[in-house]
């Protein structure tokens, strides 16, 4: 069930925050004043409060904060607001519902311990995951106080963590494209079999001649166009050229559990896609018509036909796939 707290659709952050914005504006948690804003190149601005440590982002032309760092004070709505849109006017009510006991204060001669190589990671792991680049987590560190040798630290231990969640997601994708690729095949050499078309592939029998218009093309499109069902061509030499754009897509999000909600996700009718779990979570998109667009979440993978090509792809998320037929997401 959608969470009421949160947006049903994906919202755009404001890439630029006028400065001007911190001066009267307040702390969505805890209702601070005195909001700093941080200006990152190619990347969405954010806000800052000093008082609480919270960093989120403005949705543009709306209502809605997502956040970008949330402290450890806070850790207990870290898997509430773990990528999710709320309306900035219910986030204090969201941190306070969810609030546990208060602890026990410290004596006033005691002082919390300074936080260790260890604890800094933790911390820089839980806002990766929370869909933080590396990068942009080192910057963050940086602000918040952390030596250079410990940002360095973090920054170079993340890049190895997203090196081996791009090898796992592809490794991924592959399974789940030959499964998908080889049930094609098993499909296709029923038909062959069951229509007498095997026999002419083999040589058994000879073929009726092929028309001039048809011999004038490339054989293997040819013979591909005669052999597919009439109903399940597409029109293979006039498909739009596929066109990737890459770090620009949804961010992190949960597998699907519907065609609806995969069509909300990633764009194009539901009707367009069907789920798989025959080893990962996936979900295949295969359509004989108009080419669609496609976007791919951070985190997630995704198998493509070139239309110009017609090679097998791959894309890690974020990003945008524009006129693309057929396709596999494999899901975090």
């Amino acid at each position: 069930m959608q969470n009421q707290e949160s947006r049903p659709s994906t919202p755009m952050p404001k890439r630029d925050i006028p400065d001007g914005w911190v001066k009267n504006g307040r702390c969505p948690a805890c209702g601070a004043a005195g909001l700093k804003v941080t200006h990152l190149p190619d990347m969405a601005d954010y806000l800052t409060c000093a008082k609480c440590e919270i960093s989120f982002e403005v949705e543009n032309g709306g209502r809605y904060v997502r956040m970008k760092y949330i402290p450890d004070a806070l850790e207990f709505v870290d898997g509430i607001l773990h990528n999710r849109w709320v309306e900035a006017s219910k986030l204090a009510g969201i941190i306070a519902k969810n609030r546990p006991a208060a602890p026990q204060k410290l004596a006033p001669d005691q002082s919390p311990a300074a936080m260790s190589n260890d604890d800094v990671f933790t911390r820089a792991l839980r806002m990766y995951r929370l869909g933080n680049s590396p990068k942009m987590i080192q910057l963050m560190l940086l602000q918040s106080g952390q030596t250079q040798e410990q940002a360095n630290t973090v920054f170079e231990k993340l890049k190895r963590v997203a090196e081996d969640d791009a090898r796992s997601q592809s490794q991924k994708f592959w399974m789940v494209a030959g499964i998908s690729l080889l049930v094609i095949v098993l499909i296709t050499g029923v038909w062959l079999t069951a229509s007498g078309k095997l026999s002419i592939m083999l040589g058994q029998v000879t073929p009726t001649p092929v028309p001039t218009q048809m011999a004038n093309q490339p054989s293997a499109i040819g013979m591909l166009m005669k052999l597919i069902p009439t109903g399940a061509q597409p029109d293979l030499m006039n498909l739009p050229a596929t066109r990737v754009e890459k770090n620009v897509g949804p961010g992190r999000a949960a597998c699907p559990a519907t065609p609806e909600t995969a069509s909300r996700l990633f764009g194009g009718d539901s009707s367009l896609w069907h789920r798989d779990e025959t080893q990962f979570p996936s979900w295949q998109m295969i359509n004989a018509g108009d080419s669609i667009t496609v976007k791919v979440p951070t985190g997630m993978t995704a198998g493509y036909m070139d239309n110009e090509s017609f090679q097998v792809q791959s894309i890690h998320g974020p990003a945008t796939i524009h006129n693309v037929n057929f396709l596999v997401i494999t899901c975090d």
